[in-house]
């Protein structure tokens, strides 16, 4: 069972970066009437959880039990629904935890490429562009976290998603119970975006943010893309999928198999309500941070501009991919519930998934050479490389129509590298600067 509401860090005050997420998390420690070890050993009883989430846009609560246990673990959602605790000592913990593990993520290059985009690409001042830091978590209070339930946390318009051996009419009973029949009120309506801001925000091409000392470099690539709701959907997942969907992807096998410079590289369209981002990255030798950023660049070039369409065979395994595979997201009751989960999030129709095999039977080349032709923008796009800007790259490998400034064999820094490469179209197709940003997305020196 999954209890969906309108809110998550889309909401969060200006400041106050991850409040939805501490929030959220406070409410299921434990009850008014139930510490956090009663609340636990309750749920442990009966193999049961009840957990909650907030992602950029949403927020909410989950149930899964056993049938038999249904109606005990029901009363305690219930319970944590009308009455969460919201103590003190909880809340600090959260916020202790949370804040070291910002600690943490700031030491690993592909943690870091991960939390950087959203400044850079959305830019701080929008609702997406913004992260926690240690400032924001140290503003929260838990009279915060109060007024955050009590504002959201509303019946009206929330989602209800079940998935198991129930019915409806065993459903409607149980929310008909005592504990819920005087729950009432509409959460706020939220500011609604209609369009992406411009990609680029900080005017860079390349973003580096320096880490000394780091051992590798991480590289990606980011641009805005289409809706989910846009018809060529399909094709354009098949096309990311050729790109750099799996191990047999472009990506990967030009990075790690051609070139050995990464033992990884991947790429995919992640959707919210109104737009999408490309996101491929690779954690490449530093050595190889020029070359690589070139290969990416060629290879999205390569597609988006029909010179390397999709094969034959490269489509027959992206479209066996979707179709073998749909079963996995049915397999379990979470899964299940997750898939029309998303089907409301999205606005498609419930029986999306009757149609689906013979839809992704249908698409053709043409249709994914289009998507690509469409989608990609190799030229509007922005890198991000993760890495010791001032390492000694020998880039063995420069091509010198690319960078003038790289000789076969001439040390130079892995910072002039990309200063030379921004600064010559050859990623892309666009010329730019290389911009340092810290390791929150924003400009340093």
């Amino acid at each position: 069972m999954d209890l969906n509401f309108d809110g998550g860090a889309f909401v969060d005050p200006p400041g106050k970066q991850g409040l939805a997420g501490v929030c959220m998390d406070l409410v299921t420690e434990s009850t008014k009437r139930l510490d956090k070890v009663a609340y636990r050993e309750a749920l442990a009883d009966t193999a049961s959880t009840i957990a909650s989430y907030a992602t950029n846009d949403t927020q909410g609560l989950t149930l899964t039990s056993l049938s038999k246990h249904l109606p005990s673990t029901f009363a305690l959602f219930a319970e944590t629904l009308r009455e969460p605790g919201l103590r003190e000592a909880d809340f600090a913990r959260i916020v202790r935890l949370r804040t070291e593990s910002l600690k943490q993520s700031r030491a690993t290059p592909a943690a870091v490429a991960s939390r950087v985009v959203r400044p850079i690409v959305f830019g701080p001042a929008h609702p997406f562009g913004a992260v926690p830091t240690e400032t924001s978590l140290s503003a929260l209070s838990v009279r915060d976290c109060e007024a955050h339930v009590s504002t959201w946390i509303r019946p009206k318009n929330a989602r209800l998603f079940v998935v198991g051996d129930v019915t409806e009419a065993g459903v409607r009973a149980l929310f008909a119970g005592p504990t819920l029949a005087g729950w009432t009120g509409r959460a706020p309506t939220a500011t609604v975006l209609t369009a992406p801001p411009k990609p680029a925000t900080l005017k860079g091409r390349i973003f580096l943010v320096n880490m000394p000392g780091a051992a590798q470099s991480q590289v990606a690539y980011v641009q805005f893309g289409p809706r989910r709701s846009a018809a060529d959907y399909l094709p354009t997942t098949i096309m990311a999928s050729v790109l750099g969907g799996g191990f047999a992807g472009r990506l990967n096998m030009n990075l790690r198999e051609d070139k050995g410079y990464s033992y990884g590289a991947y790429g995919r369209f992640s959707y919210n309500r109104l737009y999408s981002t490309f996101f491929a990255s690779a954690s490449v030798r530093t050595d190889a941070t020029y070359a690589s950023l070139l290969e990416i660049g060629r290879e999205l070039t390569a597609l988006a501009t029909g010179q390397s369409p999709p094969t034959g065979d490269e489509l027959t395994r992206e479209k066996a991919g979707e179709t073998l595979g749909l079963p996995s997201q049915f397999a379990t009751a979470r899964s299940a519930l997750e898939r029309y989960r998303e089907l409301a999030y999205f606005g498609l129709p419930l029986d999306y998934y009757r149609h689906y095999i013979d839809s992704v039977a249908r698409v053709d080349a043409a249709q994914v050479a289009d998507a690509a032709r469409r989608h990609l923008r190799p030229g509007e796009g922005v890198y991000i490389v993760v890495g010791d800007g001032s390492a000694s790259v020998i880039e063995r490998t420069a091509d010198q129509r690319d960078a003038p400034l790289l000789r076969e064999g001439k040390p130079v820094t892995l910072r002039q590298a990309l200063e030379s490469l921004a600064a010559s179209a050859s990623v892309g197709g666009a010329r730019g600067e290389v911009v340092t940003v810290d390791a929150d997305g924003q400009p340093a020196p």
